[in-house]
């Protein structure tokens, strides 16, 4: 019986390992101590009718990755833009009392010697009114702003999740 347990342990740990949680080993870009992987952005359509989670501007659309700071000193992602949105900004998404909801924050940390996640359900860039559809397979131009590290210049690539 502990053989097919420890088996099935070691199988859930490979398999975890393996996950698409996991950073490419490759950074996607790195500037000052910035490290960027797994960047992707979500595909959205641009009018609003065509998209139930529409802005009053055209629709929205989130762009994700794991930050991570190779530095002794913390580093915050401040601003971010893109050709393809009219506005781009920060959000964080956050639980209260089972009602799920979206604000702009003001920066995102990233600790010393560590890593910050931007995923779908917690912080993420919004692509605010879109200037064109995104479609599956193409790249966008996305920049970041850091406190420390400056600009990050990042080609995401577009997909479903």
């Amino acid at each position: 019986m502990k053989r097919v347990s420890i088996f099935w342990l070691l199988l859930i740990l490979a398999l975890t390992a393996c996950g698409p949680n996991q950073p490419s080993s490759e950074a996607l870009a790195s500037q000052n101590g910035i490290e960027v992987f797994d960047a992707w952005v979500r595909a959205a359509a641009p009018k609003p009718e065509m998209d139930p989670g529409a802005h009053a501007g055209g629709a929205v659309t989130g762009a994700f990755m794991l930050l991570k700071n190779s530095t002794d000193q913390p580093d915050v992602l401040i601003s971010a833009s893109s050709d393809v949105a009219e506005d781009v900004q920060i959000h964080e998404t956050t639980m209260q009392d089972g009602v799920m909801s979206m604000a702009e924050v003001a920066g995102v940390t990233v600790p010393a010697g560590a890593s910050t996640e931007l995923k779908p359900g917690g912080y993420h860039v919004m692509l605010i009114g879109l200037q064109r559809e995104l479609k599956v397979g193409e790249t966008i131009t996305l920049s970041l702003v850091f406190k420390n590290a400056g600009e990050i210049t990042l080609q995401l690539p577009v997909r479903m999740p």
